[in-house]
């Protein structure tokens, strides 16, 4: 009994050191090829080649500080840096012209920002970047052109210092959370513009509003009227080794069937939703899947911050007399098939909208569960009645005048065109003005000269944009602004109030209350959500910022500045390193692993066999 209990002890100890001779062993095997495996060549991305992105319509100027719309940030974007830029899923800051900031909440209720910029960013013209554009761009340039800008610099911002170059201080009068969403400090039009070019100048009419100064990736190169912009790799960029594109040429195709037919036939390399109307996008995505556009890729997906489709009321003083009666504006809600909006022009593949909110992750939690009229022409004809606009003798009660952006936005042609025949039925005359986009922003957002409109309005996330686009602060004659003039004290202080509360649910609460005075208001009919699109040329890829085709463009949550073109030369590596492990190594392997199974075979008999 004592020889089997020692033989199992000493087996047992055997059994651990020679665990431990082979554990030792392939350690030593791992140090002689880890240098083998950490020599390997990572994946590089590759420099060259010109993207060509189709823009459906001529942009009156190119401030990097505020371009009129979204459509034309897509440019400017790539000239120009913010100060911070967002994670396009979480909207966390991230760096860019800042490297770190601090959020300051001081003892008077105010709150300030401290700004930490970089030390190595420069103009194209080589001039050093400091904090004095900083605070040049947000109490000069920015609040000519950018609404959202302008309302905080004179509603929020107290002051601005600049202690030295590289910090920059923004003291706000109180806590005001919409300042970490997008629109700004980064994101939605807001890059910062050189202080140098505009300052002691007429900053309207400034001629580096056409030929931009920017610190990022791209230089303005050439701007063909009609034709083309060309923009050249900023070979200084202060982001070392980007961007990996020699240029991007934005090519003005001002009709969807034409910019669809570009994309075909190679013409262009990528379109973001604006300028393809969702008829030709449907049919690009056939096509592919009939195998005819190979190395093409065209998809869909959800708007990230709430997009919906805002047949917006001029309700200003001068505005048409019929509107000003809510009995009205309910009987155009009553009157409008929203799911036949969604059906015909979207294809079903947007949601039908029966209160202000989709139900898009950014705003669903705005709910506030009040909904507006249901399709009825009964109701409609009832309400129109009442508010006393009975039916001519002709059968008309009035006209509108619905105005649209039909060339960053196609596809409201032919919802205005749904609309128009919605309301023919109940009486009401719709004429419908098709302006190209320039012209839709200065009749609509400057000189509020329009009856009904067609907005893309974006809801969230935050409380922002309904302040932007409902509130008083947002009457101004600016683009994406109140340009409605919906002016409703109690709506106002609702939801003004969010603005103050970090309680993210307590917040949505609030938004939720205000939101069912404006349901109940009827500014406008909130048709339906929208589905924004995409159409690449898989020569060029993304995969070194993921999402950079989706949130590129429009909130221009990325810029471009890591997207690469796959054909361009592989390149060359600056050491010389061993591809593969050696055949030796592979053979030292064998020999380690047979001689430790082996040694523990020859270890264990010995350990069994009867001591004499």
């Amino acid at each position: 009994m004592n020889m089997r209990k020692e033989t199992v002890i000493s087996l047992r100890k055997i059994l651990r050191y020679s665990f431990l001779s082979v554990l030792i062993a392939l350690m030593l095997v791992a140090v002689v090829i880890l240098p083998y495996v950490e020599s390997q060549p990572k994946p590089e991305p590759r420099y060259g080649g010109t993207l060509i992105i189709g823009l459906a319509s001529e942009p009156p100027h190119l401030v990097l500080s505020g371009p009129p719309t979204w459509a034309f940030y897509q440019v400017v974007r790539q000239i120009g840096n913010s100060l911070v830029s967002f994670d396009p899923e979480t909207l966390e800051w991230r760096p860019e012209l800042a490297q770190s900031w601090e959020v300051i909440k001081e003892a008077d209720g105010g709150m300030t920002i401290i700004f930490h910029l970089v030390r190595n960013a420069t103009w194209h013209d080589g001039k050093p970047f400091t904090s004095a554009d900083v605070k040049f761009t947000y109490e000069q340039v920015a609040p000519l052109f950018n609404s959202f800008v302008d309302s905080m610099m004179k509603n929020y911002v107290k002051s601005i210092e600049t202690p030295d170059d590289y910090t920059v201080v923004f003291r706000f009068k109180t806590t005001w959370s919409p300042a970490f969403y997008p629109g700004y400090f980064g994101a939605s039009g807001i890059n910062i513009s050189p202080k140098h070019l505009y300052e002691g100048t007429d900053i309207l009419n400034n001629p580096y509003n056409t030929k931009p100064i920017g610190t990022g990736p791209f230089k303005f190169k050439e701007w063909k009227k009609g034709e083309y912009i060309i923009l050249e790799r900023n070979e200084n960029y202060w982001k070392k080794g980007l961007p990996y594109l020699d240029r991007i040429i934005f090519k003005i195709i001002r009709t969807s069937p034409a910019m669809m037919l570009a994309f075909e036939k190679g013409e262009i390399d990528y379109v973001w939703t604006y300028g393809l109307a969702m008829s030709d996008a449907v049919a690009l995505q056939e096509k592919i899947g009939l195998g005819q556009l190979p190395g093409k890729r065209v998809w869909f997906f959800p708007s990230p911050g709430g997009s919906l489709d805002v047949v917006g009321f001029n309700l200003h003083p001068e505005g048409l007399a019929p509107l000003k009666d809510v009995r009205v504006r309910k009987a155009i809600a009553a009157a409008i098939d929203r799911k036949k909006i969604a059906e015909v022009v979207y294809f079903n593949r947007v949601e039908a909208l029966d209160t202000v909110v989709s139900s898009a992750p950014a705003v669903a939690r705005y709910n506030p569960g009040v909904n507006q009229p249901p399709y009825d022409p009964a109701l409609a004809e009832r309400l129109l009645d009442e508010a006393g606009y009975p039916r001519g003798p002709d059968g008309t009660r009035f006209k509108i005048r619905l105005m649209i952006d039909s060339v960053s936005y196609p596809f409201y042609l032919k919802e205005a065109e749904l609309i128009r025949d919605f309301l023919a039925q109940v009486g009401i005359v719709v004429e419908i003005v098709a302006l190209d986009t320039a012209a839709w922003h200065e009749r609509v957002f400057k000189n509020w000269d329009f009856d009904m409109s067609i907005f893309p309005f974006v809801h969230g996330p935050g409380p922002t944009y309904f302040i932007r686009y409902y509130t008083e602060k947002g009457i101004v004659r600016a683009s994406w602004s109140n340009a409605m003039g919906y002016n409703n004290p109690a709506f106002n202080e609702k939801i003004f109030s969010a603005e103050f509360e970090i309680d993210k649910e307590k917040e949505a609460q609030i938004v939720r209350e205000a939101l069912k005075i404006l349901v109940d208001d009827q500014p406008a009919v909130w048709t339906c959500s929208r589905t924004f699109v995409a159409a690449v040329n898989l020569d060029f890829s993304d995969e070194l910022e993921p999402g950079a085709w989706e949130h590129g463009m429009g909130t221009g949550y990325l810029n471009l500045e890591k997207i690469y073109w796959v054909k361009a030369p592989i390149p060359t590596p600056t050491v010389t390193v061993v591809e593969v492990v050696p055949t030796w190594v592979y053979a030292l392997i064998i020999v380690v692993v047979i001689v430790a199974v082996a040694s523990i075979a020859y270890s264990v008999r010995r350990a069994r066999k009867p001591k004499s």
